[in-house]
């Protein structure tokens, strides 16, 4: 996949895109940005390690555009840039047993922020520059 440039300044890390089972799709998508803040340096290295583990389910998880995974180390911030065909896929993978397994081990442990929103087409660019405009604020947790 090209695209221009990432959006994200200096000490951000985006790793390589990796596809799901739908990334040819034409149409609309939907698209979620997590953010993760850890509490110290070793929590952190857990969550990117988990995010790994979880990025590996990815070429098969049922309506999955693709994946980018991103971190900012020297903040201990890191997550996902998700790509899914619909909002109703996203929340199949929330409600999947090995993710909401993680989500309770780390509830309350760390800061989560999230963004999401409708795209008429998946445009590469344009989800890294929207999804660059939520990293690059200054962590916020979800409500």
């Amino acid at each position: 996949m090209r695209i221009k440039s990432a959006p994200f300044s200096e000490g951000t890390v985006l790793m390589p895109w990796s596809p799901g089972p739908h990334h040819d799709i034409s149409g609309e998508v939907f698209v979620s940005v997590t953010d993760f803040l850890a509490e110290s340096d070793d929590e952190a290295r857990t969550i990117y390690e988990t995010g790994f583990e979880l990025g590996r389910t990815w070429p098969v998880m049922q309506g999955a555009v693709g994946l980018w995974l991103w971190g900012r180390p020297a903040e201990r911030r890191g997550g996902s840039i998700s790509v899914w065909e619909s909002e109703q896929d996203m929340r199949r993978f929330v409600r999947w047993p090995v993710h909401t397994e993680i989500v309770r081990a780390w509830r309350g442990r760390v800061g989560i922020g999230v963004d999401s929103w409708r795209a008429e087409r998946f445009d590469p660019d344009e989800v890294l520059t929207r999804a660059g405009d939520t990293i690059e604020q200054p962590h916020r947790r979800a409500a």
